[in-house]
């Protein structure tokens, strides 16, 4: 009798485990068919901070504004298969970038580095041109140096392009402002010593490796219906804090919230008190900046020349391109001036100085709105459209082939 009784709750509890399988299964399928769930296509690394989940593949919405399917390569870029090894009579450009340059809001054969191969490769027909892209989403400069250290330089480019998006790029090289105003605090991280010499820290990142990372990891790569719940429980305020690591990690979270909360308690202070004790407000279109946006851009602007000397080293070129925010482009009204002219004009003046090529886009955007051309970003999400992917591609593919023929 007692054995029958087990056989009985034994066979209840299998059919109930194979009816939360069949709905969960029935789940991740409408999540995979209403693209529900997007983005998160990245994992922790503790030597640049996060990486992209090789072969991870997903939808990514653009808050509703795009619907576009990214598949992520072996190697961990947003590109097609390619080898470390440089075919003869071949010219590499490597992109290093945030997710301007992943550009994950529109299709791939849209970004503005398939636009540019397109364009090098009609322009100088006398050699093949490769362009790898490297863009991480939420990297700075000191990511992708680390980056191109570690893994970028592999691929043996002739040119190194350095994207600068000057809209958040400058505070994600300063440790305390990209914790203070929600970046992720979970990185390497460089400051300046007293002989402005660039000093590495937190390297490596401990606790990429512990359970909540592979669990996550594991999650977001493999199902779209954990990222859904992962995001809407995000916007919860009362998410368990045993739950808190995995929902941001499954959710496209870096961590910034945690590492600010580790600090505080640890008697760090709190971070946004120090970026604005000075009284004055940290703002990058700022005419006069506070000190500590002052200086993150001395940490920039060092992150910029050891990149150049490193690359040069490996016998490669470093260009800077510039990615302006589409705030930028709104045409002012009469008699007032375009909004935000100040981080690029003291980005153009210091790579003058420098003698670091650069390409600015700033004024041939703007010329562009003004000439009655098409969007170049999209209304609600801040990344550029595939219009604005397409004047990039064209603009640094004409700057290039001018710096070939000098």
């Amino acid at each position: 009798m007692k054995q029958s009784k087990k056989r009985t709750l034994l066979a209840r509890g299998i059919a109930v485990l194979l009816g939360i399988l069949f709905a969960l299964a029935v789940l991740e399928v409408a999540a995979r068919v209403l693209h529900l769930g997007s983005g998160g296509f990245w994992e922790p690394f503790s030597l640049y901070g996060w990486r992209n989940i090789p072969n991870a593949k997903g939808w990514e919405s653009c808050y509703g504004e795009c619907e576009v399917y990214v598949e992520i390569n072996s190697k961990g870029l947003r590109d097609e298969e390619i080898p470390y090894e440089k075919p003869a009579g071949t010219q590499r450009v490597l992109l290093l970038g945030d997710s301007m340059t992943a550009a994950m809001q529109v299709p791939l054969e849209d970004t503005f580095g398939k636009v540019l191969e397109q364009a090098l490769n009609e322009r100088l027909t006398t050699e093949t041109w490769e362009v790898v892209n490297g863009g991480i989403n939420g990297f700075g400069t000191d990511n992708e140096l680390l980056f191109y250290r570690l893994e970028g330089k592999n691929y043996r480019p002739d040119v190194v392009v350095v994207a600068i998006y000057l809209a958040n790029d400058i505070y994600n090289n300063s440790y305390e402002l990209e914790v203070s105003l929600g970046g992720n605090g979970h990185k390497p991280y460089f400051s300046l010593d007293d002989n402005e010499q660039l000093v590495l820290h937190n390297y490596p990142v401990e606790g990429t490796d512990n359970l909540f990372v592979k669990a996550g990891t594991f999650l977001k790569k493999y199902f779209q219906l954990p990222r859904f719940v992962a995001q809407v429980l995000e916007l919860r305020t009362n998410v368990p804090p045993a739950l808190q690591p995995l929902v941001e990690l499954v959710s496209g979270q870096r961590g910034a919230q945690q590492i600010q909360e580790r600090e505080e308690e640890a008697g760090g202070g709190n971070n946004n008190q120090a970026a604005n004790q000075s009284g004055q407000r940290v703002n990058i279109c700022a005419q006069q900046y506070a000190p500590i946006v002052e200086e993150a851009w001395a940490i920039t602007e060092a992150l910029l020349l050891q990149m150049r000397a490193e690359v040069e080293a490996e016998g490669a070129q470093l260009v800077v391109l510039a990615i302006p925010a589409a705030p930028q482009l709104i045409p002012p009204a009469e008699g007032k001036r375009w909004y935000c002219d100040r981080p690029n004009e003291e980005l153009d003046a210091f790579l003058k100085e420098a003698g670091i090529p650069y390409l600015d886009l700033l004024d041939p955007f703007r010329q562009h709105i003004l000439d009655g051309g098409e969007a170049l970003y999209y209304e609600t999400d801040f990344h550029l459209n595939a219009d604005g992917h397409r004047l990039a591609g064209e603009l640094l593919g004409e700057f290039l082939s001018e710096q070939g023929d000098h």
